[in-house]
């Protein structure tokens, strides 16, 4: 029988108001964006303000595409590089084996550490992926503050990958905007094991995705 409610949702957006909902409650909806803070130190005082001035959905975008947040994902996620470094059209093999080469040195230091094993936290975060562990930080302290955050992008892709070493519980706080193209962001997804916002299936190199999600927010929940 069709559904003739022109309110009804289903799909993604059903998903979303969902996510939303459980974590919205009797709250009013107010979005800060978070936008590539500095360190750790920084991201933390920018959540807190934010959700001191009210903030009760964060955004979160950190601008880059550095081996060191390829390299955090592989190294948690326990894949080889190879997985976490996409072959773009236009990118000779070369070109593509030199990027692999940069994040599998950055995994040296580390081979061996069993992904069971206590110490793969801070294994983790001995890697030199200060973007990611700003990301991290942002996530982590908006989970503790009990705070929705949404994300898109490799870097925050890393720092949720990071958190997922340190505190399951933060997952239920997070969620990523979109799916990807990007092998990285992919192996990231399924580490997490969380349905993204939605599936435009992009590389996640800019906010775009993430303002267009925060527009679906829009449309199941209007101001």
């Amino acid at each position: 029988m069709a559904n003739d409610d022109p309110h009804a949702v289903t799909g993604d957006l059903a998903r979303l108001r969902d996510w939303w909902a459980e974590r919205r409650g009797d709250r009013e909806r107010s979005i800060t964006w978070i936008l590539d803070p500095a360190d750790e130190d920084e991201a933390r005082r920018a959540v807190d303000r934010a959700i001191d001035s009210g903030a009760t959905l964060i955004a979160l975008h950190i601008d880059g595409d550095d081996s060191a947040s390829r390299a955090a994902i592989a190294f948690v996620a326990n894949v080889p590089a190879t997985d976490v470094v996409e072959q773009q059209p236009g990118t000779t093999d070369h070109a593509w084996m030199e990027a692999v080469a940069e994040v599998r040195d950055l995994l040296e230091p580390f081979r061996g550490v069993p992904p069971e094993d206590t110490s793969v936290d801070s294994a983790a975060h001995a890697l030199p992926a200060p973007k990611a562990r700003g990301a991290q930080a942002a996530i982590m302290s908006a989970a503790q503050r009990e705070t929705a955050i949404i994300f898109d992008g490799l870097v925050a892709h890393a720092g949720a990958a990071l958190v997922s070493t340190a505190d399951s519980r933060a997952r239920e706080w997070m969620l990523p905007a979109t799916s990807s193209t990007d092998p990285a962001i992919r192996e990231a997804q399924t580490l997490l094991d969380i349905e993204p916002a939605a599936h435009f299936g992009t590389n996640g190199g800019d906010a775009t995705s993430l303002r267009a999600v925060l527009s679906l927010l829009d449309v199941v929940d209007p101001a």
